[in-house]
């Protein structure tokens, strides 16, 4: 049973203990919404001492709390979904800093917006003292951090609603709409989680609304500054990529279906040689340009890779 007009937020946390102290200060001092509001945290096996962090804001915070062993982002998330008495259902992360009025925002726009039952908010680096030394254009800064674009409030296509900040009615939850576990599975595992359950959504006939005064600030860590995290990133980004876009299911197998991408081995050979000749101009750009590319490509052809070697598995069964 929900309550009308209260919001919950919901928030899967695994050893989070850098950045949930500074998440929890920023939502005690939350502007709460006219019906109220509620956190519900679950722990995802954490290892450090994410807990006793999260425990000592009981009585500053309408927490609940519980723990979800089997890993996976996705999977907490689900624990956490059935435990929300919220109409409104707020999805966020343990390093975001939100606005103030982000939950006021939230209940605004949900409002404005009858049409719409699941939403992206607006989220923006928080990089500190220590801004990234790689040129980022706008897009970059999605994959890399979940910037969104500066959308107006509105409806908007299915794209860049990102798990630090996003949103669905109970009603998408009560009609089935779960978060698919395969994804987000430990430290690397598939990304993307956010944004097949939006494209899903939308497919199922949900229309997408965003909200950009529901504000939050990614909190961006300084090893996720560094040449390797944001080449890895885009390694990942390329896996994701190529399964919601690539990768189809059979109607008569339910299996998955696709074409390996021959084609990027290719464009990872050309990107290469591009690279090796960009390096005598020590232009930053060009360089990281193409360092991008080819870990975009070879994380496509990785998850192919991971793909065909299931679907041998399957038939030798």
């Amino acid at each position: 049973m929900s309550d009308s007009g209260m919001i919950s937020v919901l928030m899967a946390t695994h050893n989070g203990a850098d950045t949930i102290d500074r998440t929890l200060a920023a939502m005690s001092a939350l502007e709460a919404p006219p019906e109220g509001w509620e956190l519900v945290i679950v722990n995802n096996g954490s290892t450090d001492d994410t807990e006793a962090r999260v425990l000592k804001w009981k009585d500053r915070l309408p927490l609940k709390y519980a723990v979800e062993t089997n890993l996976g982002k996705s999977k907490a998330m689900n624990r956490a979904l059935t435990m929300a008495r919220g109409d409104l259902i707020v999805m966020t992360d343990d390093d975001v800093l939100p606005d103030r009025d982000w939950l006021v925002q939230w209940r605004r726009t949900a409002d404005a917006l009858p049409q719409c039952t699941v939403f992206g908010g607006a989220i923006l680096p928080e990089f500190g003292d220590t801004p990234p030394s790689w040129p980022m254009p706008p897009a970059w800064l999605t994959v890399l951090y979940a910037q969104t674009p500066d959308y107006a409030e509105g409806e908007i296509e299915p794209y860049n609603v990102s798990g630090p900040n996003m949103a669905i009615r109970r009603s998408v939850w009560e009609r089935g709409a779960r978060l698919d576990e395969k994804f987000l599975v430990g430290k690397y595992g598939l990304m993307g989680e956010d944004a097949e359950f939006v494209k899903r959504a939308h497919e199922r006939g949900h229309k997408i609304g965003f909200a950009p005064r529901a504000r939050v600030r990614h909190i961006v860590q300084k090893d996720q500054l560094s040449w390797r995290w944001i080449h890895h990133r885009f390694f990942r980004h390329g896996r994701t990529m190529f399964t919601l876009e690539e990768v189809h299911e059979d109607a008569a197998t339910k299996q998955p279906s696709f074409a390996f991408p021959r084609w990027r081995i290719r464009r990872v050979a050309t990107s290469f040689l591009k690279l090796v000749a960009a390096l005598p101009s020590l232009s930053r750009q060009r360089i990281f340009s193409h360092t991008r590319s080819i870990a975009y490509d070879l994380g496509a052809l990785k998850q192919a890779l991971v793909l065909v070697k299931l679907r041998r598995n399957r038939r030798a069964g």
